[in-house]
């Protein structure tokens, strides 16, 4: 019997502009499938109206991924593959496995042979850096900061070395902290380092301001980044690379 195909659905980040966003062959594809490894049921269920909207719900089989118990046999989520059925993997919002887990379940489909289906669809790390105006040919994603602030102090100035030797880095914060830490970077980095802070992307609320630390420090919208999702991308001026 042949194995059916795992494919990776990237969903909406924001409530709005899903027709925008979204590409009408995932939304084919998608409307196939009836058994789903999601992160979280509820978050999942709402994803799937907008990607797969006449599936029925009572259709659709969620198998949830436990991303804090790394030793889940994974190969047990995959069985309707394994039986040649097509899965469909999704992350809460966003592109499966990137920034989200994931990876552990993809990595046990390629060794199982299954084959695995990546789908064009939004990513809040590539958009903030594509709208940022910083070097998109080198970059590193460092996911949160540490909150001890020891820590986060030693890893900030890696952080300006690694930007001063043209590498950009992104990273994401809690979002009631999105102001805390826009004033700390203000007062930590030079003030040759341009900032950019991409706010509810693909939505019509959208803010992106992108910026040197020393504007930052001028700047009177920081408070429409308290409590929303934000990414945060930092280098160096396109003039200087």
């Amino acid at each position: 019997m042949d194995m059916g195909t795992l494919h990776l659905f990237p969903v909406p980040i924001s409530d709005s502009f899903h027709k925008n966003t979204i590409p009408p062959g995932l939304i084919e594809a998608a409307q196939n499938i009836q058994d789903w490894i999601v992160e979280t049921p509820k978050a999942a269920r709402k994803k799937l109206k907008i990607i797969a909207p006449t599936t029925a719900i009572s259709e659709q089989r969620l198998f949830p991924l436990d991303k804090f118990n790394i030793k889940n046999n994974f190969s047990i989520l995959l069985e309707p593959c394994l039986k040649g059925k097509d899965m469909g993997l999704i992350s809460d919002a966003g592109s499966p496995a990137i920034a989200d887990p994931g990876a552990m379940i993809i990595a046990e489909a390629h060794r199982l042979g299954i084959k695995v289906k990546p789908w064009v669809g939004p990513s809040s790390i590539l958009l903030g850096l594509m709208a940022s105006g910083l070097n998109g040919q080198s970059f590193s994603f460092l996911g949160y900061l540490p909150h001890d602030k020891s820590e986060r102090k030693i890893l900030l100035i890696k952080m300006e070395r690694n930007i001063r030797d043209g590498i950009t880095q992104i990273f994401i914060e809690t979002p009631y902290r999105n102001v805390k830490i826009i004033e700390e970077l203000s007062k930590s980095l030079s003030g040759d380092i341009f900032m950019c802070a991409a706010c509810n992307l693909n939505s019509d609320k959208e803010i992106i301001i992108s910026k040197s630390i020393s504007e930052w420090k001028q700047e009177k919208r920081i408070i429409s980044f308290h409590k929303e999702p934000t990414i945060f991308i930092l280098g160096r001026s396109s003039k200087l690379i």
